[in-house]
């Protein structure tokens, strides 16, 4: 399999797991847990907006946003990710994109990197949600990568 069918699944499954999580913290009064899930939705669109060359100088990683805007948030990112990797092509995953961090400071990094970081940060952060979750009381959503799989029959 190349790497951009790869990333086209693991950025479905990005999505479902996010989806998971928002179904999970709909009704729950988590306030942390959702400022945890803005973060990583933000953050996702903001990587995004950085693919093409965004300055996120002074950009606020952490802004509050309601489960509702959440939701929404994760259907456009999600969308979005999906068309632009159904543009592309092996190739296209080496293009260097160059643009400025939240401090300003000027980087250059590959479609790949940045596709694989986005994967990798929404990652560690759904982990810290299980655990919000399930510190509070509650049983927190099956989101591993393997029962993905087995829901969708890509394996």
């Amino acid at each position: 399999m190349q790497t951009i069918e790869h990333l086209r699944q693991l950025f479905a499954y990005n999505d479902w797991a996010n989806r998971r999580m928002v179904v999970a913290l709909k009704g729950v009064e988590l306030e942390r847990a959702v400022a945890v899930l803005a973060h990583l939705l933000v953050t996702e669109r903001e990587y995004y907006e950085r693919l093409y060359g965004k300055d996120s100088t002074g950009f606020d990683f952490w802004p509050a946003r309601t489960i509702e805007e959440c939701g929404q948030l994760a259907r456009e990112n999600a969308d979005l990710f999906d068309k632009l990797l159904r543009r592309f092509d092996e190739e296209g995953l080496d293009i260097r994109v160059k643009y400025r961090s939240s401090e300003g400071l000027p980087f250059e990094n590959t479609y790949r990197e940045l596709l694989t970081h986005v994967l990798f940060h929404s990652s560690i952060h759904r982990g810290n949600l299980m655990t919000l979750i399930r510190e509070a009381g509650h049983e927190p959503p099956q989101i591993d990568n393997i029962i993905y799989l087995r829901e969708t029959k890509y394996i």
